[in-house]
């Protein structure tokens, strides 16, 4: 169950906002490649700084289930092809934080609901 959430500067938030369906399907596309999840269980968001930003113009988080198949080097792959599309993309610097939770350490429930119409 991979989860991104990629944190744009506000210089950045109207160009990311234009490409965001090509961006989403990149990424999308990344994550499936390298870490092959469930196929639906994947999430991604694009969140605008509000303020001065400290580091980095954009940072990816991405939490995902840790299993014996991603080993670090799979990780390792992932998170260097996100850095490497996000700056060939938009020219910026990125920090991609990918972090791999052991099933017996998610404290919380994973809850996925529909809108009722």
């Amino acid at each position: 169950m991979p989860i991104l959430t990629v944190t744009v500067a506000p210089d950045l938030v109207e160009e990311v906002r234009s490409t965001s369906d090509e961006l989403s399907e990149a990424l999308l596309g990344l994550i499936r490649k390298h870490l092959a999840p469930a196929k639906g269980t994947e999430q991604i968001m694009f969140v605008p700084a509000f303020g001065v930003v400290t580091g980095c113009s954009m940072l990816a988080h991405l939490v995902h289930r840790a299993s014996e198949s991603r080993t670090s080097e799979v990780r390792n792959s992932c998170a260097q092809a996100i850095a490497d599309h996000l700056n060939a993309t938009y020219g910026c610097s990125v920090r991609v934080r990918l972090i791999a939770t052991s099933s017996d350490d998610i404290a919380a429930s994973d809850i996925f609901t529909e809108v009722s119409q």
